[in-house]
């Protein structure tokens, strides 16, 4: 069955399915530039405005996340799919840590900016400067960025089974799960 052959009741609105691929899209493209900007041994120049690109995404990443959560709250999903019990409380432990990841990771991004004893502002796309959320601390920025590189990992996990799981109900299950989110 074609995505666009679902009728409307049972897929995503689609302002849930741009969020969706948009965050999804945000989301990838910051742990690339992550693991590029912490690993490219370049001249300051370019290490500052990569940094200062990663940090501008990630406050695009913390006011979608916010806006995507209010409107989860506020609108009901579409009828769920026929699926197994443990399918559904997978599916559901999945997309809980998420959102919890969605937020926390910009959240301790902008904790790590600020922690940082190197003091460098943040200038989302060069527009203006964000506040420090802490002092800088030598100890706590070690922390937050230990915590900010594990989520981003753990994001990488759910991503995958996120994938796994869509792929499951596509090639084995044959049903369209997938087609809910797609245009």
């Amino acid at each position: 069955m074609k995505p666009r052959s679902l009728p409307a009741a049972v897929r995503w609105s689609l302002q849930g399915r741009v969020l969706h691929w948009v965050m999804a899209a945000l989301l990838v493209g910051l742990v690339a530039l992550g693991l590029i900007m912490t690993r490219l041994h370049a001249d300051l120049g370019t290490t500052f405005a990569l940094y200062q690109a990663h940090k501008s995404y990630g406050l695009v990443a913390l006011v979608l996340v916010v806006w995507r959560i209010v409107w989860r709250l506020r609108t009901s999903p579409p009828p769920p799919q026929a699926m197994r019990r443990a399918e559904r409380q997978m599916s559901r432990l999945v997309h809980v840590l998420f959102y919890g990841a969605m937020a926390a990771l910009p959240l301790t991004g902008w904790l790590m900016a600020s922690a940082s004893p190197l003091r460098l502002p943040t200038r989302p796309f060069g527009l203006f400067a964000m506040p420090d959320l802490v002092h800088p601390d030598a100890g706590l920025f070690t922390v937050l960025r230990f915590i900010h590189t594990a989520l981003a990992y753990g994001l990488v996990v759910l991503l995958i089974l996120h994938v796994a799981g869509a792929l499951k109900h596509r090639l084995v299950d044959r049903d369209d799960t997938l087609g809910r989110m797609g245009f």
